[in-house]
């Protein structure tokens, strides 16, 4: 029974640094699609 909470747990972790590291690489994607959208606008 300990072994078993051990390891949900250690999923949840898991789940949650995936997520964090995801949400980080969208907003960088964000942050980056909006400075060249702006760029090619501001060029034309």
């Amino acid at each position: 029974m300990h072994l078993s909470n051990i390891k949900i747990i250690n999923k949840i972790i898991e789940a949650k640094a995936a997520i964090i590291k995801t949400g980080i690489f969208m907003s960088l994607a964000a942050y980056w699609g909006v400075i060249l959208v702006g760029t090619f606008i501001t060029f034309n």
